[in-house]
């Protein structure tokens, strides 16, 4: 986190108050995370990331304002974080929805499968109902994952904010980012094809549940990063 001092004048009076600033993804609060990827004015983002009044900002000066854009090099630097910003959503007639917990532990790995084919489809093709789908499926009642109430809730979410769910991918993108580099194995840097992309989880699935159809729905539920370390320990012991 930045510590900033920031000078300003007032009534022809110097005043000063000290404030911070993120210095990386992981620090930034809700209010902060929205503000950056709904690009509102220079002015306003710049109250809402020093959590100031934007009064004070429309003082500073053009250098001040140039050395505190300076500031937002992060985004380049940091492209990954852990864990949601947004660990909540209300819904009307919903409630409370949760994102996943940090780093993913205790997702479902049939969760991450839904939320990782939908994550690639919008990135190929940004539709609004995709987006919908990530953030119902992504985001679920306190009582866990469930395909029926993620898609019973699909039609709720639509009446949320757009860029509150544009947020959304955007976090999880970031925290793909950061299992990607955890297990490069199962991720490696050359991309495929969309559909290949969504086959092969499938066909991952497939090959841990082999025969034993009737575990099915048990093996759905193996925590992701399980499945991730699982595969990773397959390759390692593929190349020996």
């Amino acid at each position: 986190m930045n510590n900033i001092k920031i000078t300003y004048h007032r009534w022809f009076r110097e005043k000063s108050i000290e404030t911070t600033f993120p210095s990386c993804w992981s620090e930034m609060t809700p209010r902060q995370f929205l503000a950056l990827t709904s690009r509102p004015d220079d002015h306003e983002l710049l109250a809402v990331m020093l959590d100031i009044p934007k009064r004070i900002v429309k003082r500073l000066s053009l250098l001040q304002i140039h050395e505190l854009a300076n500031l937002f090099d992060f985004i380049k630097r940091d492209q990954k974080v852990s864990s949601f910003s947004l660990t909540t959503l209300r819904i009307p007639s919903a409630g409370i929805l949760h994102s996943p917990n940090p780093k993913l532990q205790e997702m479902p790995f049939m969760q991450f499968v839904y939320v990782d084919t939908f994550y690639m489809s919008y990135a190929v093709d940004p539709r609004f109902e995709t987006l919908c789908k990530l953030v119902s499926y992504l985001y679920s009642p306190k009582t866990g994952f469930n395909k029926i109430t993620a898609d019973a809730n699909i039609d709720k979410i639509r009446k949320l904010d757009k860029k509150t769910l544009e947020a959304i991918s955007l976090n999880y993108g970031l925290i793909r980012k950061w299992i990607t580099e955890r297990y490069p194995l199962v991720f490696p840097k050359h991309s495929n094809t969309r559909k290949s992309h969504d086959s092969s989880w499938l066909d991952v699935f497939d090959n841990i549940v082999g025969d034993d159809l009737k575990d099915r729905d048990k093996y759905a539920e193996v925590p992701v990063n399980a499945v991730f370390r699982f595969i990773t320990k397959k390759i390692k012991e593929g190349r020996k």
